[in-house]
């Protein structure tokens, strides 16, 4: 793998080659989603938690300050924290008390994942695209990711959970914006089983990570959850954080396993071509002897954790 000086291609799968649309198309389609005056923004509380909670100098007691601000959140974000989720063994009875036993990184990406549901809620504009299956999907990603970090010892203070659950956001913004383009691009998927970055550059010209990642952006949401949204299909190319990238890109891969009976036999296989598990192995060797099929089995679990997740957090 190769990480200098990728190359731009439309429509290309190789790992050293950057796939991504022509410059100037991506350039309409952002100025089309920012024409419609519809390019959402998450609740200014979210943005202030995550400001607060990067800075080393914030008091707990600052972050209560602001939380408290909307009973609605408080609510959810103590029924979150007392649920299997977290699995805690006392009752969580207070945001205080939320914030020592969770700590503030992991506060704020729950904030920041409430106000997403908040934003872009499953019951969202059109009936072709299941959203409450794509919030599905996107949170069994960030649990399973959460399984990952915690199984490999990596210490990534819960943005791994943000980041699996914000990977595929791009495609609600195509969905919205370019319906016709992106339900063909869909189509493609499944009748030349072309991957989805591969459909969307030739239905629409620019691909949902892309777009997530710009949308992440304009968020102010942490560089590193970002980059892994813009790089999660192409992991070795992420320029600073390979090593999350990496991990949303596989917990997006066993997601799809997990629900695909016939594709765990061939995981092995698979995962011994994908670059994401060369990453992880290189410092985590005993990679190389997991049981790959038992550890998808094990995972089944927390997909059903994570659709308690999105329930909680629409309620």
């Amino acid at each position: 793998m190769s990480n200098s000086d990728p190359k731009t291609n439309p429509t290309c799968e190789n790992e050293t080659i950057l796939c991504q649309g022509d410059p100037v198309r991506v350039a309409e389609i952002k100025d089309t989603i920012m024409a419609a005056g519809d390019l959402p923004t998450l609740p200014t509380i979210a943005m202030e938690v995550a400001s607060l909670a990067n800075n080393p100098m914030t008091g707990m007691s600052e972050i209560v300050r602001i939380i408290r601000n909307d009973p609605s959140l408080t609510a959810k974000i103590l029924r979150v924290a007392n649920s299997a989720f977290y699995g805690m063994p006392g009752r969580v009875e207070s945001l205080n008390m939320a914030l020592v036993v969770l700590g503030m990184r992991e506060i704020s990406n729950l904030v920041t994942c409430i106000s997403v549901f908040k934003t872009f809620p499953l019951g969202g504009r059109g009936t072709s695209f299941d959203r409450r299956a794509f919030w599905e999907h996107s949170a069994g990603c960030g649990e399973i990711a959460r399984v990952i970090t915690s199984k490999l010892n990596m210490r990534l203070h819960g943005i791994e959970f943000t980041a699996g659950l914000l990977h595929d956001i791009g495609k609600i913004m195509l969905e919205q914006h370019f319906h016709e383009p992106f339900m063909q691009s869909l189509e493609l998927i499944e009748s030349e089983r072309v991957s989805s970055v591969d459909a969307e550059h030739r239905t629409i010209g620019a691909d949902h990570a892309e777009i997530g990642a710009w949308m992440a952006e304009s968020w102010s949401i942490p560089d590193s959850i970002g980059e892994s949204i813009r790089y999660h299909h192409q992991p070795g190319l992420a320029p600073r954080n390979q090593p999350l990238a990496a991990v949303i890109h596989l917990a997006n891969v066993f997601t799809k396993a997990i629900s695909c009976g016939d594709c765990r036999a061939s995981l092995n296989e698979v995962l011994a071509q994908d670059p994401a598990w060369e990453i992880l192995a290189q410092e985590n060797p005993e990679l190389v002897s997991m049981d790959v099929v038992g550890f998808v089995e094990e995972l089944e679990e927390n997909i059903e954790r994570a659709k308690d997740f999105i329930r909680m957090a629409n309620e």
